[in-house]
């Protein structure tokens, strides 16, 4: 006969662990506050972190993209119905209304192969559609704000040649088509190679870690400095006198640094991602250049990726940060992740994604179960004999 061993409840476990860790789990998230309280001002005086100005009053007629795509299991997929609207705001002496709005719309099914992938190129394709529809059309936009990218990094590549993957290859070859061909026809007329131009930013939460790496390279160097625009202006030496770590860095995390060092209404300075990431396609879209900056809105707001075509002098820091004081003086701060208004009404638009493919998705499985489609197709085969 077995002895008899006790057995510890989780909630006893729970109780015994949390005695254990909460000394060392206080410790490490107090130096972590310490670390940014000692780089954060170093990031400020250096140039890195820098207040924005928001337009008074605001005087702007804008666009906001929003993409989404919802997905249903279906018979060994998913049925999915992915999306794209735009709100057309004009806003005269701080005065806002909406103008109009556009939407675009695919339903159909897809596998479990990288579905993820393949539905967010889908969306940079519809979002392309929109920004082209808009440009069309009679109103002058002042700025046409997407939240998706603008162009493709190297994770997107297809990494299979196998008869599994030519959907997602198939796909991404027309994203990269779509991209080149609008920017072939439309780069003239946009800004900065338009001084009166429409300007097309993009907007997302992500890319923390290249601005904290380029202030962790040594900006004396040739390849340090083609890095951040010289408009900035950045003081190297206040860098290289608080001789920031490594260490410090990987133990906040990348994203609660970035959270750390950015207060309401500041900005990082404007780096290339272009060089960074040179690989990013289409190519020649890519050597046009490609800025990126952070910037919040307020203390508890996610910092937001803000990223550009085109490279100085036609961009500098004036037209920058006229850009994301535009973008500021658009913002609710109602939370963590809130968005410019345009993007915001846009998004809320999207909602009606959910139900619609639930009602799809019924409806596709009483017609696989009636067949009456495939009997209807088949009635006159004969006839073609």
């Amino acid at each position: 006969m077995k002895p008899f061993s006790p057995k510890q409840p989780i909630a006893q476990t729970l109780a015994i662990q949390s005695q254990i860790h909460l000394p060392g789990t206080v410790g490490r998230i107090l130096k972590q506050i310490r670390d940014l309280e000692h780089v954060a001002p170093v990031f400020v005086r250096a140039g890195l972190v820098r207040t924005v100005e928001r337009p008074n009053p605001l005087n702007v007629f804008i666009s906001g993209i929003a993409t989404g795509a919802k997905v249903k299991p279906t018979i060994g997929g998913f049925l999915f119905a992915a999306a794209a609207v735009r709100i057309d705001l004009s806003v005269e002496h701080n005065a806002l209304g909406t103008v109009g709005q556009d939407s675009i719309c695919e339903i159909d099914d897809i596998g479990f192969t990288d579905q993820a992938k393949r539905l967010q190129l889908i969306n940079i394709r519809q979002a392309y559609a929109l920004v082209e529809r808009a440009l069309d059309s009679p109103e002058r936009h002042d700025m046409i704000v997407v939240d998706c990218p603008l162009l493709l990094n190297r994770s997107m590549v297809p990494t299979r040649e196998d008869a599994s993957d030519q959907s997602y290859k198939s796909d991404y070859e027309r994203t990269v088509q779509a991209i080149s061909a609008f920017w072939e026809k439309y780069r003239p007329s946009l800004f900065p190679w338009n001084p009166e131009g429409c300007k097309l930013v993009s907007l997302a939460s992500e890319n923390y870690s290249a601005i904290i790496h380029v202030a962790q390279e040594d900006l004396r160097t040739s390849l340090g400095r083609s890095q951040i625009l010289s408009s900035e202006k950045i003081d190297t030496t206040q860098l290289q006198a608080a001789n920031i770590s490594d260490e410090a860095v990987a133990s906040i995390g990348e994203a609660r640094f970035m959270r750390g060092i950015l207060n309401a209404f500041t900005r990082t300075a404007a780096y290339r991602v272009n060089v960074r990431m040179p690989r990013m396609e289409p190519n020649h879209v890519t050597a046009l250049g490609v800025l990126g900056l952070h910037f919040k809105t307020s203390p508890v707001a996610t910092p937001l990726f803000l990223q550009l075509i085109g490279d100085e002098p036609l961009w500098d820091s004036v037209h920058l940060n006229f850009v994301v004081g535009q973008l500021m003086a658009l913002t609710i701060n109602t939370g963590k992740g809130s968005p410019p208004i345009p993007i915001q009404l846009a998004g809320k638009e999207l909602n009606a994604l959910e139900p619609f493919l639930d009602f799809f998705q019924k409806g596709v499985f009483e017609e696989i179960n009636r067949r009456d489609i495939e009997d209807h197709w088949l009635s006159n085969w004969g006839e073609f004999d």
